[in-house]
């Protein structure tokens, strides 16, 4: 289900995102439409085809904001902003595999941030064991499991970094109980992240 609310508070941080993925503007515009809000750059927004050139619909986007009154955001929260929304998604069953593949380039987007670093391994991970029937990048996560595990680690993330619950982030966190003779590199990065 697509968020057009948390979707509007990601979009104002789009300025802050070095490779913001515009695709869903098209989806918030014609959103925007359908509730009656039809100003001149929310129209053109409309009309773009995916996959969007993000260069031709930057400004357009500015020009949405300002005539809906709305302030573009720059900073580092762009990116707590934008990974909380793709988390939100995830734990509403929406597209798992798309939103952690968007976290997935978000991390890579921000410099392996340590913050996203559980998403990148449970991306390789999925992905590995479609491809070999086997995960070294995040220990307990089976094909039988692994989108329990990505909810898990969302909820985990947004309780920690939405919330400010670090203590119960870290009761969460103890995912070398399920397998420990399991070879993973989720050991050494576990540390990392933190």
């Amino acid at each position: 289900m697509f968020d057009h609310k948390k979707y509007t508070e990601i979009l104002q941080w789009h300025n802050g995102i070095e490779h913001f993925d515009y695709d869903l503007s098209i989806d918030w515009a014609i959103e925007l439409m359908r509730n009656g809000i039809e100003t001149e750059s929310v129209l053109i927004i409309a009309s773009f085809q995916k996959p969007v050139d993000r260069e031709e619909i930057k400004p357009y986007i500015s020009g949405a904001l300002k005539e809906l009154n709305l302030e573009e955001k720059y900073g580092e929260h762009s990116i707590i902003s934008n990974a909380h929304y793709h988390l939100e998604q995830i734990l509403s069953d929406y597209e798992i595999r798309g939103n952690l593949t968007k976290l997935y380039k978000l991390c890579l987007n921000a410099n392996s941030d340590k913050r996203l670093m559980p998403f990148y391994l449970l991306y390789h991970g999925w992905d590995e064991l479609e491809q070999i029937g086997a995960n070294y990048y995040f220990e307990g996560a089976d094909l039988n499991n692994i989108e329990d595990v990505i909810k898990e680690q969302a909820q985990i993330w947004i309780d920690k970094y939405i919330h400010g619950n670090e203590d119960k982030a870290e009761q969460k966190i103890d995912l070398s109980k399920k397998e420990p003779n399991s070879k993973s590199i989720w050991k050494s990065v576990k540390t990392f992240w933190k």
